[in-house]
């Protein structure tokens, strides 16, 4: 707890987590070393680990921020699943995935898969957390919002691929949504 309270602590961190980012620009994540980030953060092995546990724990510690402290904060203070919702997490996970693959050009494709699930589970989580507000504690919240989570996870993926726009994806995943919400919900 006190290495998150301290501001001198916070800006290591960070500058260490900065320091992947510039060199995941550069390396594949698997020619990325902790004597690399060290050398770009300025700081020696002993402060890299007393911040993490190697550079997985690094990248995890990254996902998870991106996840958590932006990706769903919009979302989750929704009181209900609508439009706005959806465009809020499509922007979201379109902005996150353009960021982080920016960010971390060459060394994206190794933690892709990890952080499109934690997306998506987060995702989940947070449209279930939704549809109890809206409709009160029920057995199929889970299914649903799992069901709905993967559509619009890929959905995002084909509207950062040019295959969909955010124009004509939010029309047709709100009439699933509508629909799916008369026959599981009531």
């Amino acid at each position: 707890m006190l290495k998150k309270q301290d501001p001198r602590n916070q800006r290591t961190r960070q500058s260490i987590i900065d320091a992947f980012y510039t060199l995941a620009k550069r390396k594949n994540f698997e020619e990325i070393s902790i004597g690399d980030i060290t050398e770009e953060a300025k700081i020696n092995r002993s402060t890299f680990y007393y911040h993490f546990v190697d550079k997985y724990d690094l990248v995890d510690a990254i996902q998870q921020e991106i996840i958590t402290n932006k990706l769903f904060k919009d979302i989750e203070e929704q009181e209900a699943i609508s439009e706005k919702t959806i465009i809020l997490t499509l922007q979201a996970i379109i902005n996150s995935q353009t960021g982080l693959s920016l960010q971390c050009q060459r060394a994206y494709d190794a933690f892709k898969p990890k952080v499109e699930s934690e997306i998506k589970k987060h995702l989940t989580q947070s449209l279930q957390q939704l549809l109890t507000k809206q409709y009160g504690q029920h057995p199929d919240h889970f299914v649903t919002a799992t069901f709905w989570s993967w559509g619009i996870y890929g959905v995002a993926t084909a509207c950062i691929q040019g295959e969909e726009t955010l124009h004509t994806a939010v029309p047709k995943l709100m009439n699933i949504i509508n629909f799916n919400s008369q026959i599981n919900i009531n």
